[in-house]
């Protein structure tokens, strides 16, 4: 199907060496002027087809980045254009949009809506009117507060609220009863809400660079958690109601105030993945990691350990360069014993880390 254009108010628009320069363009005044407009405009074809706006295609609609400001008459006009063609994703990312259109409460059909990398402030009240909203994507935006009503989205699998300063998350979002993924990374929150367990099919959760504490006590209550990042916070221990979270695979307390690996964490049958680099642990007892039978990578770097673990067998990857042993030689005396070691550089730790979270937190590009 062939993509369509939308031009909008741009002094000078570039791509793949077409240009289009202010005075050479005519723009619409309203939306039944689009079609001559696209109809007469050769470069403006010629810039949808090097990909500068993708629109109409199928059920997606789509308008890819350009790095220039998109005006409210032209998001109007978006917006109108969606609902009478009855689409089921909307991307206006990457927009420098301050000031959203009450038109959203009219996109009855929505299933995805992605806002991230914008300006805005404060989402329209008319969003929590999208009850057929399954993902909403409003990282990278300076969101101080949510709508009220958001509790009414009850078909909400993926909501993404990272890089905003919101510094309190109001109790009402863990109503989302649907909910699948909650990414809150560096929100400036000093405490998760606390009826966060109320969310009982979430499965993926990160809450890292935040101010974090300590955890609500129904947090253990998320009985389908796999996966959890609460690095670079300040917990300096976790519940002891934490082995509750048998589901969980992948644990990620990097760069904490940790001191020792909790007993609680021997009681994860299913954790693959536990990562503790960057705390203050001195001592980590042999018991708490031979009871994880299926633990296969453990980090271990840059804290305080001074006595030599015995015997960690199973493990594929263990990770302890600069980790500050007293009276120990080399990594070979450290890891003795192990069926398989392979030392990962912090580089690629970070990198598979990073990899995960930014699949998720751009899930709409």
């Amino acid at each position: 199907m062939k993509s369509m254009v939308i031009y909008t108010d741009l002094l000078m628009a570039r791509r793949g060496g077409v240009t289009i320069e202010k005075g050479k363009t005519r723009r619409p005044k309203k939306l039944g002027d689009w079609n001559s407009y696209l109809k007469e405009n050769e470069k403006a074809h010629l810039l949808g087809s090097h990909g500068i706006y993708d629109a109409f295609v199928g059920q997606i609609f789509l308008v890819q980045r350009c790095g220039q400001k998109m005006d409210l008459l032209v998001v109007e006009e978006i917006l109108q254009r969606a609902i009478a063609n009855n689409h089921e994703t909307i991307n206006l990312s990457h927009r420098n949009i301050a000031v959203l259109s009450n038109s959203f409460q009219n996109l009855k059909n929505v299933k995805r809506l992605l806002l991230n990398d914008n300006q805005i402030m404060m989402p329209p009240s008319e969003l929590t009117d999208l009850v057929k909203l399954e993902e909403l994507v409003l990282n990278n935006n300076k969101l101080t507060l949510l709508p009220t009503g958001l509790c009414k989205l009850s078909n909400l699998t993926y909501l993404n609220l990272s890089h905003n300063p919101l510094s309190v998350l109001s109790e009402e979002i863990c109503q989302l009863s649907s909910l699948h993924q909650l990414w809150l990374v560096d929100c400036q929150l000093i405490n998760l809400p606390s009826n966060i367990g109320n969310l009982k099919y979430l499965r993926k959760l990160s809450a890292r660079e935040n101010y974090l504490e300590s955890l609500p006590s129904s947090f253990v209550e998320l009985e389908n958690l796999t996966w959890l990042c609460l690095s670079e916070n300040t917990l300096r221990d976790l519940p002891k109601t934490f082995y509750k979270l048998k589901s969980l695979t992948h644990l990620n307390v990097n760069q904490n105030q940790i001191r020792e690996v909790p007993e609680c964490v021997s009681e994860l049958p299913n954790l693959a993945c536990l990562l503790m680099k960057s705390n203050f642990i001195k001592e980590v007892k042999d018991d708490t990691i031979l009871a994880l039978s299926k633990l296969t990578k453990f980090d271990l770097r840059d804290n305080e350990i001074k006595e030599k673990p015995s015997h960690w067998k199973g493990l594929d990857y263990i990770m302890i360069g600069n980790i500050g042993l007293n009276g120990i030689q080399s990594n070979d005396e450290l890891t003795s014993g192990l069926d398989e070691m392979e030392e990962c550089s912090e580089e690629e730790e970070e990198e598979e880390e990073e990899d995960e979270e930014d699949d998720n937190e751009d899930n709409g590009d």
